[in-house]
């Protein structure tokens, strides 16, 4: 019941540096050091033309290297969810190294970077020999440039209840709201059902990260189940959109 969000990514700018070819053989060197992928700049600002990232993929000649070649696909996490690969112009296309250089270096700026995702690159690596046949590869992924602050996240801890005591047919619900997030949360409202049926709507005060708070609403006996939703009205910005809803069998003590 939370809310959906997805944003587009728009990449620009390209640009690329060689290193010249040395006159001194290259020394060998270990596996960890023949690449390397970094977040070289990390923008951030009020409109999408200002947030930007710049990422920088490098890697280094082995024996028997005619040319290098990388190529950069964008991730993309949104609200702290799982990273997924962006589909956006100009990226997944290999980009390679002039011939005979001893090392080759590529950088990829990507621009109208969605607020509150956290975006990272994952970059492939090829050495070719003289024929353009490809004889080693290799991946990593950079650190992740992310356009957001901290933000709160709100969730129904427990719903509890006792016969109220001017109705035998009436309810006093006490509903635990928690913010679990790493940013204060502001005044909101929960909202409470009972057996399927809207029961009411009660205001939850501001919410500092880690606090817990109970607040109560009186309604009908509970025959099935009863659930509440934090932030009915969907006016917070949340580190995870998808957990503001509990639901469960009637409470206990009714």
């Amino acid at each position: 019941m939370g809310r959906t969000v997805r944003y587009l990514v728009v990449p620009v700018a390209i640009a690329a540096a060689l290193t010249a070819a040395a006159s001194t053989p290259a020394k060998p060197r270990a596996a960890a050091s023949l690449t390397s992928a970094k977040v070289v700049e990390c923008t951030r600002g009020l409109t999408a033309d200002q947030r930007q990232a710049t990422f920088r993929a490098g890697m280094v000649k082995l024996a028997g290297t005619s040319r290098m070649s990388v190529r950069f696909t964008l991730e993309e996490s949104v609200a702290g969810g799982r990273y997924r690969a962006v589909k956006a112009p100009g990226l997944g296309v290999w980009r390679k190294s002039r011939r005979g250089v001893r090392a080759f270096a590529y950088r990829q700026r990507v621009k109208a970077l969605a607020e509150g995702s956290a975006y990272r690159a994952k970059v492939s690596y090829r050495w070719h020999r003289r024929d353009g046949s490809v004889f080693k590869t290799a991946q990593r992924r950079s650190k992740a440039c992310r356009q957001t602050d901290p933000l709160p996240n709100l969730r129904v801890q427990r719903i509890g209840g006792r016969a109220a005591d001017a109705d035998p047919d009436k309810v006093r619900y006490g509903i635990s709201v928690s913010n679990r997030g790493a940013a204060p949360a502001p005044t909101t409202r929960v909202l409470l059902w009972v057996d399927g049926v809207v029961a009411g709507r009660a205001a939850v005060p501001p919410l500092a990260p880690g606090q817990v708070t109970r607040v109560f609403l009186t309604g009908p006996k509970c025959g099935n189940g009863v659930g509440a939703q934090a932030d009915t009205d969907l006016i917070v910005r949340e580190s995870d959109e998808t957990d503001n809803v509990r639901a469960g069998a009637c409470p206990a003590g009714q």
